[in-house]
């Protein structure tokens, strides 16, 4: 009998590793190929076939499983009977099918499935059933039928790329499991209409492919991503230039997997195969310590890098040892509460924690430890315990809390407790080292409040340190009663008019007034973040100046002499959070600031406005004082989290009121005027670099009006946050064009700054450039002093430009 073909299907789920395996089996055991007309003769020796049988007979299929392999066999033209119970074992007509299919691919013709045959034909089983199929799985099914090779799904990949479905850059894009690109596919069909399954059929393919333009640089890989990259010239080979090899370890290096400082000449160095294997470790992969070609080409483009949190899961600390990282975090005071807890992965407080530290040792803040942090906080002195009997007996008003306390003697906490006493804060002159009882918490947080640190209510190591180092001066118990009063703040403020009546005959200027409100802010008295300079008046502002006299141990007025205001006025207090906000608005500007913080709260919050409420879920965030202005450093924090550009429904850019939109054709939508006066057509970038402050896509426009007599097309640039008066460059087909804004108009200008003579000639250069390519990039300096780069597709530019004419 013939032997049959496989369907390609079938042939591609059984893979040709399995069938070059049990094809060695066959050699190795000795057997032939069958002569035509033998196929009912089992051709394996009795021996293997009772062991084949045995081993079947093992697997214990159920009812459905047998039915299900029996119908791949039908599928497939090896069994012709339409039966409801198969019988492998007994069935004569079932034994030679299952002798058949085993020598169409190559392996011992026992009659009796091995685990690996039977996986295989189940498979084929649901394929070949489509009522066993959604639409999802046809999909798939039908895009494998395809196969592609690897130039042609680079090529797909690349028309994707173009179009903004996807903005990772690899050469090795996987259709069939990378959820990344099955995303940008789904959002392909989408666009043009059709059912999102996420595989491609074969006319959406073929339109991509007419599509795609020219080759980007990245894609100039070999197509074996697995191609092992040793020795050194395999990385050449592989089509990655000398400088991408020292990239990849530079990133390698940053993200803490090369111990080193340097890339070593030789790849086989330890340190380099160390790093190779961390990293794969870090992503699941096989820890050969050589980088594949995928991998290599995944770090260099920044996608395949693992998060800090998957790092920190890859480097498998022990237990022994978070529980030194948690004790060091605690001594350093990073930790608010001292319950002993070492999940690092996924207790927020923990999180918060190492936030902290990392913030405080200027590393970036993501929340989870690399491997030089947790070596540094490993090598972090912890003071003893000391053996102290008095310690150990003492019964404390918060036993968790008193942890924060157990590395002192008793001794120690003596002389912090005076050391508090002597400044003030604590009240009684008997000595209680219970520093966890509630009272002297709420007056350890007014001392941690007075130095500006956060206000816990329990002492950090280095908070002790300090108190232990200067106890301070003893006060008269006259002090200690006034100053009793300004903690405790149960008094009723009486104001006495004579004091009123010598602040005002000092005749302060606003600056001086406005110098000292500073100062009694940056002490943590004044509480509210705007200039208040009304201090005859102003009962809440009267009271704090109360507060600043009865904590340094002057008559407490509410209104300050002239002595009081000259010290007040020699400290050199920051600007207000409501001046800093103004001083930074006005440098950046307030529309570019304002945008950006309402599209970064619509973003991380659902919320526009109002900005007060924004800037305060921020600061709460990054652990800064939450007062709701914006100030310079909540802005650098705020750039850190990444600002999603929203390219939702497609508008035009010049024609405001009353357009009528026409068929969009690719990535260039058209407009006409309802009075048939002007046409425009306009695309979004579908790719940005850089900073730009904005969630709105940059966007590019050409429009024709039916009078036009100097040039038939006017182009108009929307850069978001442009810097005023500053010169753009728009790259396309190897040629630059600096162009700028001026009186609302986008102007083709010389390196100068001024209009081109031959600007008509420039223009139709430029849109001849980009008709013939199949993108564009425009670099720009934005108002926040960045550079940005965005990219444009040119995709359907020449359609839409031939019916801009027709149409106008």
């Amino acid at each position: 009998m013939p032997m049959k073909s496989l369907p390609l299907f079938f042939v591609s789920f059984l893979g040709l590793a399995a069938i070059a395996t049990q094809a060695a089996s066959q050699e190795q055991a000795g057997t032939q190929s069958p002569e035509p007309g033998q196929a009912e003769a089992i051709d394996a020796q009795r021996e293997e076939v009772a062991r084949a049988r045995r081993t079947f007979s093992g697997f214990r299929l159920d009812l459905e499983e047998k039915q299900e392999v029996y119908r791949a066999l039908r599928a497939l033209g090896y069994a012709s009977e339409d039966l409801d119970v198969p019988a492998f074992l007994l069935r004569k007509s079932t034994i030679l099918a299952v002798t058949e299919f085993q020598r169409t691919i190559g392996a011992v013709a026992t009659g009796f499935l091995t685990k690996d045959q039977i996986e295989a034909l189940r498979g084929a089983a649901t394929r070949s059933n489509p009522e066993a199929q959604d639409p999802v799985q046809k999909a798939r099914l039908a895009f494998e039928t395809q196969n592609l090779s690897c130039q042609d799904q680079r090529v797909v990949y690349r028309a994707l790329f173009a179009r903004g479905h996807t903005t990772r850059r690899t050469a090795f894009p996987d259709f069939l499991s990378d959820e990344y690109v099955i995303a940008g596919v789904t959002e392909f069909q989408k666009g043009i209409g059709e059912e999102a399954t996420g595989y491609l059929t074969r006319k959406q393919v073929k339109s991509l492919q007419a599509d795609a333009g020219k080759s980007y640089l990245w894609e100039h890989r070999t197509c074996d991503p697995d191609m092992m990259l040793f020795p050194l010239n395999k990385w050449i080979a592989a089509g990655f230039a000398e400088s991408d090899k020292q990239v990849v370890f530079d990133k390698l290096h940053s993200d803490g997997f090369v111990t080193g400082n340097k890339l070593f000449s030789s790849y086989s160095d330890q340190d380099n195969k160390i790093a190779a294997g961390l990293f794969q470790a870090s992503i699941g992969a096989e820890q050969t310590g050589y980088l594949t070609s995928k991998q290599a080409d995944g770090i260099l483009h920044g996608w395949l890098l693992p998060s800090p949190k998957e790092r920190w899961i890859a480097l498998a600390v022990p237990g022994e040892q978070k529980k030194q990282l948690y004790r060091a975090l605690l001594d350093l005071g990073h930790l608010k509460d001292v319950i002993p807890i070492v999940d690092f992965t996924f207790n927020k407080d923990l999180i918060r924690a190492v936030r902290r530290y990392q913030d405080a040792s200027s590393f970036p803040t993501t929340g989870y430890l690399t491997r030089s942090q947790v070596d540094l906080l490993l090598a972090h002195e912890i003071k003893p315990v000391p053996a102290d009997k008095e310690q150990a007996k003492k019964r404390w008003s918060n036993p968790v809390m008193s942890r924060r306390y157990a590395d002192y003697s008793e001794r120690e906490l003596t002389i912090l407790y005076q050391a508090l006493y002597n400044k003030g804060f604590f009240l009684e002159e008997t000595v209680n080292t219970d520093l966890t009882h509630p009272e002297l918490v709420k007056r350890i947080r007014k001392y941690q409040e007075s130095i500006v640190a956060n206000p816990t209510g329990y002492l950090s190591h280095l908070q002790i340190v300090g108190l232990l180092a200067d106890h301070g001066n003893s006060l008269s118990p006259e002090q200690i009663k006034k100053r009793s009063t300004g903690l405790l703040g149960k008094k009723t403020l009486q104001v006495q008019p004579s004091a009123r009546s010598d602040w005002e005959k000092l005749a302060f200027s606003l600056v001086e007034k406005q110098k000292i409100y500073r100062a009694l802010y940056h002490l943590g008295l004044a509480k509210t973040p705007e200039m208040i300079t009304d201090f005859s008046y102003r009962m809440n502002l009267i009271e704090v100046v109360r507060a600043y006299q009865e904590q340094n141990g002057f008559e407490a007025t509410g209104f300050l002499t002239s002595e009081q205001a000259g010290k007040l006025l020699s400290i050199k207090a920051p600007l207000l959070p409501s001046e800093q906000q103004e001083a930074f608005l006005s440098v950046f500007g307030r529309a570019a600031v304002l945008g950006f913080f309402r599209d970064l709260g619509k973003q991380e919050f659902g919320i526009s406005n109002p900005i007060t409420t924004i800037a305060m879920r921020l600061q709460n965030r990054f652990e800064l004082t939450a007062h709701g202005y914006i100030t310079p450093e909540l802005f650098e924090k705020a750039k850190t989290v990444p600002l999603q550009v929203i390219r939702d429904t497609r508008r035009p850019q010049t024609l405001y009121f009353d357009a009528e939109e026409l068929p969009l054709v690719k990535d260039w939508g058209l407009w006409r005027s309802k009075d048939a006066s002007a046409c425009e057509t306009s695309t979004y970038s579908i790719h940005e670099d850089g900073f730009t402050g904005s969630a709105v896509p940059a966007g590019v426009a050409l429009k024709r009006n039916t009078d036009g007599k100097d040039t038939p097309f006017k182009i108009t640039v929307r850069l978001r946050n442009w810097k005023p008066a500053s010169i753009a460059s728009l790259r396309v087909g190897g040629r630059s064009y600096l162009f700028k804004e001026a009186f609302g108009r986008t102007m083709l200008v010389g390196p100068d700054g001024y209009r081109l003579r031959n600007h008509q000639r420039n223009y139709a250069e430029l849109i001849k450039s980009a008709v013939l390519a199949s993108g564009f990039e425009i670099a720009y300096e934005t108002e926040f002093g960045s550079k940005a780069f965005v990219s444009f597709s040119a995709l359907g530019l020449a359609k839409q430009i031939r019916a801009l004419s027709d149409t106008c």
